[in-house]
């Protein structure tokens, strides 16, 4: 397919190329993860069943970074495709601009730079709103199980017919629970008996009206339970949304600026000029490719101000 007349010749070989390349990448890709499957097969049967598990989860995980990395070569490919070819969106005359007035000056080599700092800031703005939107699921998976757990213990409480010790007091639990992390065991063995009051020699310090042992005990016993707890945990997350993900979310736009001018002075050695600011603007608002997200010159100079890198490097965050 032809590039557009506004596309220098130099530019569009050199995008040519890389495409043909991030096209060979993919298909190399995909006769690895033919070979897996293939593999896989042949294997099947001839191991213990737990080799066979361990066997497969690794095989999921390889073939799932396999994956990734083809999505992110067709990334690749359709932001600068975007960047460089005509499309249905109302924005070839703002191509055309990019060309022949904001990056024009520069030469080709440059210009394919531009290009893909530009495309791995959009990654960059992507990613951010893929797990902005994996928390939200999270967070309502994370209520859900909390409240449904709650309220099952209570049940099973009701029921009157007895019921581990541990699903009811959380003193009882912290006794048998241990820290996921190897380092913190040891630790949390020598603390453990004195915050539960187990050593009745020991003194523990809670407040001044809490010195002893039997007192750190007596007051496990009015502290709130798992199925408090997990009210507790489901309320926490109700409230996560609203703070820190709404104020992410206002950023993105920024976060994308900032991105994109950190690939373009720390990897690429650009100076941020007026025209190279301006360049930005178009080239972040096509790149990220969404109606609601249009980034101008003034996002870009107010995303920058005061946190321009010099050439090199990337300027420190306030």
């Amino acid at each position: 397919m032809a590039y557009p007349s506004w596309v220098p010749a130099g530019v569009a070989q050199r995008v040519e190329a890389l495409v043909e390349g991030w096209r060979r990448s993919e298909e190399h890709i995909r006769l690895r993860l033919a070979d897996i499957a293939i593999k896989a097969n042949i294997r099947r049967g001839r191991r213990p069943h737990s080799l066979q598990s361990a066997c497969k989860r690794m095989q999921k995980l390889l073939q799932d970074r396999l994956q990734a990395r083809i999505d992110n070569i067709r990334d690749d490919i359709a932001c600068i495709e975007r960047l460089t070819r005509s499309h249905n969106d109302g924005r070839d005359y703002d191509r055309q601009e990019l060309y022949g007035r904001w990056l024009s000056g520069l030469d080709d080599r440059k210009v394919v730079m531009f290009l893909l700092a530009a495309c791995e800031a959009a990654h960059n703005h992507t990613r951010i709103r893929r797990q902005l939107r994996e928390a939200r699921l999270l967070r309502q998976e994370i209520i859900k199980a909390a409240r449904e757990l709650s309220r099952q213990i209570r049940t099973l409480e009701s029921l009157d017919v007895g019921m581990p010790k541990e699903l009811v007091s959380t003193r009882a639990l912290l006794r048998i629970a241990n820290p996921s992390h190897p380092d913190d065991v040891d630790a949390w063995e020598t603390l453990r008996p004195q915050i539960l009051g187990d050593e009745p020699d020991s003194i523990v310090k809670v407040c001044d009206e809490l010195d002893s042992s039997a007192e750190v005990r007596s007051a496990w016993d009015s502290a709130p339970d798992l199925a408090d707890l997990l009210e507790a945990a489901a309320m926490a997350a109700e409230n996560y949304i609203t703070a820190p993900l709404h104020s992410r979310q206002k950023g993105e736009k920024t976060d994308a600026i900032r991105v994109f001018a950190g690939i373009l002075t720390r990897i690429f050695k650009f100076d941020l000029t007026d025209r190279i600011k301006h360049a930005m603007a178009v080239a972040a608002t096509i790149a990220i490719n969404r109606p609601d997200i249009v980034v101008t010159y003034d996002n870009v100079r107010k995303a920058l101000d005061g946190r321009q890198p010099r050439p090199g490097k990337v300027a420190p965050e306030k």
